[in-house]
């Protein structure tokens, strides 16, 4: 068995599929960058944080605040009143921003099904299988699951491992927005 040579080739498998993922879905955004995966996590959850969105996107609160004046000035996403902490806003996608975000998830999907094609149903489970193990194990917290799931299509993953392995260790995504031992955020524009 030939151990490096079969991470070399999952290595190189994963950075085309992670290549053509982002350039489908930033083909599909109003702006390259981290847009994209912006739209496609607020439609993922909806009412993040500028703070969690910054996490999820890895930008800083600054390009956050940024990016999201971008989208909220091509009425993408809006803010509102936090349910809980009046210096906070929650985001949401208007429905132009819902129309973005379901073209950059199809975008995206189309070119994960295109790459796995040559996969029988039988084959794809088995990958599916073992990439659900790999996820729930490297799953660090709650901050890398919204950086792991920002170009997830929701809707399309019942079951989904890593909030599974969230509830597992007894956190919730639905439930909060906040990072475990995150200080208090600073009141955002």
């Amino acid at each position: 068995m030939d151990t490096a040579r079969n991470r070399n080739v999952f290595g190189a498998f994963a950075l085309m599929i992670s290549d053509d993922i982002v350039r489908a879905s930033s083909s599909r955004a109003p702006e390259a960058g981290p847009a994209a995966s912006a739209l496609a996590l607020l439609a993922h959850k909806p009412g993040l944080s500028i703070r969690m969105l910054a996490v999820g996107v890895g930008l800083s609160h600054a390009g956050t605040v940024r990016l999201v004046d971008r989208l909220a000035s091509e009425e993408l996403i809006e803010r509102r009143e936090h349910s809980t902490d009046g210096r906070t806003r929650s985001l949401y996608l208007t429905p132009a921003g819902k129309v973005s975000s379901d073209e950059i998830l199809t975008a995206r999907d189309r070119v994960i099904a295109e790459g796995l094609s040559i996969l029988d149903p039988r084959e794809l489970k088995i990958l599916s299988d073992i990439a659900e193990r790999v996820l729930r194990s490297r799953l660090e917290n709650l901050e890398q699951s919204y950086r792991v799931c920002r170009l997830c299509c929701y809707e399309g993953c019942t079951n989904c491992p890593i909030d599974a392995e969230l509830l597992a260790r007894g956190m919730d995504r639905e439930k909060t927005d906040d990072v475990e031992g995150a200080p208090s955020p600073a009141r955002e524009v």
